[in-house]
């Protein structure tokens, strides 16, 4: 008895724990929202600042899509790495979802779906990314700018990659679903590579090793290009085995951001 008792105790500390290294210290983060002039919704958003936050400095951006379930976890990441850095550059902002989720993400129709994913990319080029700027004085630079998105927020990064290459410079995409739209991010990076495969940034793509379905012949097939196309990124690439498509996201979130701030 006193065995089983202390057995519980311990799995509910482990727990406990397990939940407090997800949390992100609320006393460094400034929360917003607003309405969008170009698709009319309002998009709740959460920016975690550095220690030592100041307005002399010029911070860089790392934007978290599906904040509700990943920017707290992401948020934590990158504070232990910054300490670990000595680095505090660096916002993590949090975007909510203000159309259904699919909507914004995907760039084509999908059950039932109007895919807006235009729209939302605009939402964040013309009036998240200079409120960002103004207010809490994000750099300007593309190279500053970063993306991490899973599933089919790691669609819409690589749809940025491919498409509007000038939102971000990096892209942390975990899991993408690049098998929606008969591969639409394949066929478009191949029409748009010659004006793209110039540029430089980083790019870190991953999957979990029991990915269902279809997921992982195009992201192998889109790891392939990058390496073979898009010599100015330092790129990274992770296999989580034995995880399947939500539990490899935490870990390989984790490994993404380390990857982030390892790379020059």
């Amino acid at each position: 008895m006193k065995i089983s008792v202390i057995t519980c105790l311990s799995i509910m500390l482990f727990f406990l724990i397990s939940c407090r290294e997800d949390e992100f210290d609320q006393q460094y983060v400034r929360e917003f929202s607003f309405t969008s002039s170009i698709n009319g919704s309002t998009y709740p958003i959460k920016v975690a600042l550095p220690k030592n936050y100041s307005a002399d400095v010029k911070y860089k951006t790392l934007y978290v899509l599906d904040s509700k379930w990943d920017f707290d976890f992401a948020a934590r990441e990158v504070q232990k790495q910054s300490e670990n850095f000595r680095r505090h550059d660096i916002l993590v902002v949090g975007i909510g979802w203000g159309n259904d989720r699919l909507d914004d993400y995907l760039p084509v129709p999908y059950k039932g779906g109007t895919g807006r994913a235009d729209e939302f990319v605009r939402v964040i080029n013309e009036e998240l990314i200079p409120r960002l700027e103004k207010d809490f004085h994000a750099a300007s630079a593309r190279e500053d700018r970063t993306i991490l998105g899973h599933s089919a927020g790691g669609l819409l990064g690589t749809y940025c990659f491919t498409n509007y290459p000038d939102t971000f410079g990096n892209y942390l995409c975990l899991s993408p679903s690049l098998w929606i739209g008969d591969q639409i991010v394949l066929l478009n990076e191949k029409k748009n590579r010659s004006g793209n495969q110039s540029r430089s940034g980083r790019f870190f793509l991953a999957a979990g090793g029991l990915e269902e379905g279809g997921m992982l012949p195009p992201i192998e097939a889109f790891r392939q290009i990058l390496n073979q196309h898009y010599k100015g990124f330092s790129q990274g690439y992770h296999m989580a085995v034995g995880l399947d498509h939500l539990g490899s996201k935490k870990p390989n979130i984790r490994k993404a951001i380390s990857f982030y701030f390892h790379q020059p």
